[in-house]
């Protein structure tokens, strides 16, 4: 064990004593004593020493292991941050995905709300055209009806069309497309009854028989039916039936109403009819909501 300057100078002093003749023993005791203690003082700060230095060790060993479970704290925790980054970025990306989705879905729930909203819309005003076009055909049969009674037309709905039907008999003579007396009368008052029908529009169709025609005026049916038709139309204009709201169609023999095989029938099919035509703006407008 190493001593300290301490104990160097005072085992010096107690040579210098021992060789010095005239040393008393009193005084060599307490050199002694001297030396004892502070060999006892080295001893004891030498152990106090060697005792620090092992709490520096386990200091020094807890700090190492300090740092290496703070190291494994730190990745445990790198790694559950980046977890939690990644499922809540997956998180973000669906909830993205169901916006757009219910975005879309919207979309197309607001275009069929308004294509519904146009078809409730059109269907009303069909609604409204049905109403007038029942009203009409209420006050036609009333104001026709000595017309009806006599027995010189009818007056029907057909396709959803308001059609009044005129004989052949009580306008034209066989082969003629030129209107009698009595037809003219008769269509006078028609005429006055439809010129209160400002907003309504009118087709004339003319129809005949089966039996063949083969004349210089009129070189097939088609001829006869249509000049019978043309000739209606005018005299209605006549009667103030706006020019605008008249057309004519020739239909020939080829929409008989009977079979065409005796003569009754034959009459039958012999006719002028008026038809109330629909309002084709409001199928269209009812039409498209729905394709």
């Amino acid at each position: 064990m190493l001593r300290d300057p301490t104990t160097a100078r005072a085992l010096s002093l107690l040579l210098l004593l021992l060789s010095s003749a005239c040393v008393k023993k009193g005084t060599y005791e307490t050199a002694l004593g001297e030396l004892a203690r502070t060999e006892a003082q080295l001893e004891a700060a030498n152990e106090r020493v060697a005792n620090l230095e092992l709490q520096v060790e386990s200091l020094e060993s807890e700090m190492a292991a300090e740092a290496v479970r703070r190291d494994s704290v730190e990745a445990r925790n790198a790694a559950d941050f980046e977890r939690r980054r990644e499922r809540l970025a997956d998180d973000l990306e669906e909830a993205r995905l169901e916006v757009r989705r219910l975005e879309t879905v919207l979309g197309h729930r607001g275009a069929e709300y308004q294509s519904l909203q146009r078809r409730l819309e059109a269907l009303g005003a069909l609604e409204q055209e049905v109403r007038e076009r029942n009203a009409i055909y209420e006050d036609v049969i009333s104001r026709f009806r000595s017309l009806l009674d006599g027995g010189q037309l009818t007056v029907s709905i057909a396709r959803g069309r308001m059609v009044i039907q005129l004989p052949q008999d009580v306008l034209f003579t066989s082969g003629s497309a030129t209107l009698g007396a009595e037809g003219r009368r008769v269509l006078g008052e028609v005429g006055t009854v439809l010129a209160d029908f400002e907003d309504r529009r009118f087709q004339i169709e003319g129809h005949t028989d089966n039996v063949p025609i083969a004349t210089a005026q009129f070189p097939s049916n088609w001829e006869l039916s249509s000049a019978r038709a043309l000739a209606v139309v005018k005299l209605l204009a006549q009667q103030g039936v706006p020019a605008t709201s008249l057309s004519g169609a020739a239909y020939g023999e080829h929409q008989p109403v009977a079979p065409n095989d005796d003569r009754d029938s034959r009459r039958l099919n012999r006719r002028i009819e008026i038809v109330m035509l629909p309002n084709l703006d409001l199928i269209a407008t009812e039409q498209i909501p729905g394709r």
